[in-house]
């Protein structure tokens, strides 16, 4: 349960803002150079959501990852099996983050695309939006392992 929480106030740091759509629509076309927008809290946004949906610390998905993988590895000892379950589940999470590092690196750095360059800039309410999503991606994962034990 503390996963999908985490994994909500990540994914919402990435999927912001106007540009940031704009931002994926290219990353997962052709990657053009080009960041998601002028504004800094998009960028780090996106940053920030990137680190914690891979599960990266002290990123909140972190420790939900770290339950999960923990528990999976506990559950296989019983029913050697879902070790097979583990491995697929640790070798997803560092595909993510290798695809993800990849998009970063590829979409983020550089000059905007035109598209992006003629973008409308965010309204300040939704980078005051940007910059709590990605407060809360910090902290929940604390929280969350503080309510486990």
């Amino acid at each position: 349960m503390t996963h999908i929480f985490n994994h909500a106030f990540a994914k919402g740091c990435s999927s912001g803002g106007g540009r940031l759509e704009l931002h994926h629509r290219h990353a997962l076309a052709a990657l053009p150079t080009g960041h998601p927008g002028e504004d800094a809290a998009d960028r780090v946004s996106f940053a920030v959501a990137a680190l914690a949906v891979t599960g990266v610390p002290p990123f909140n998905c972190f420790f939900s990852k770290f339950s999960i993988f923990t528990g999976g590895f506990e559950a296989a000892r019983a029913e050697p099996l879902l070790m097979v379950l583990v491995v697929i589940a640790i070798l997803e999470s560092i595909g993510s983050f290798a695809w993800l590092f990849w998009i970063f690196s590829a979409s983020v750095p550089g000059q905007p695309s035109e598209e992006v360059a003629l973008a409308t800039p965010l309204a300040p309410a939704m980078q005051v939006v940007l910059v709590v999503m990605a407060a809360l991606t910090l902290v929940s994962g604390f929280f969350a392992a503080a309510w486990i034990g």
